[in-house]
């Protein structure tokens, strides 16, 4: 008797999940959208990208709101999962490429611009030990 990898990965063949981390092929070429079936499996639950797609499908995106690859689910931090989120547009000639370029990347900038009020501080106040008498 052949030893099953996931007693759920016969259903996912059907609609159920688009992107199932069995399939080489649906984790490196297949799309997910926000309303769709996230996998199941406890197996596959750490994951990051499974986390994400949960996260993602508690928004309740609808399917006009774009999809998400495997790559983009990597590339997304998990703060930016927000009401605001969308996923890549169908309709551009490079979708996952112009999403990751606006999305994908942590805000490097944020975090300077965060840091700048503290380096534009003005001089210090003497201390006692600066004071002569």
């Amino acid at each position: 008797m052949e030893k099953k990898l996931c007693n759920l990965f016969e259903p996912c063949e059907s609609p159920e999940a688009p992107i199932c981390p069995l399939l080489q092929d649906s984790v490196a070429h297949g799309i997910w959208y926000g309303n769709e079936p996230v996998c199941r499996s406890k197996k596959f639950q750490a994951l990051p990208w499974i986390k994400k797609q949960r996260k993602i499908a508690s928004l309740k995106l609808a399917e006009d709101d774009g999809y998400f690859t495997v790559r983009m689910l990597n590339a997304l931090h998990q703060a930016a999962i927000t009401r605001k989120l969308v996923g890549a547009n169908p309709g551009v000639t490079d979708p996952e490429t112009e999403w990751l370029s606006k999305f994908g990347r942590k805000q490097t900038t944020t975090t300077t611009k965060r840091c700048a009020p503290r380096t534009a501080r003005p001089a210090a106040t003497p201390s006692l030990f600066d004071l002569t008498s």
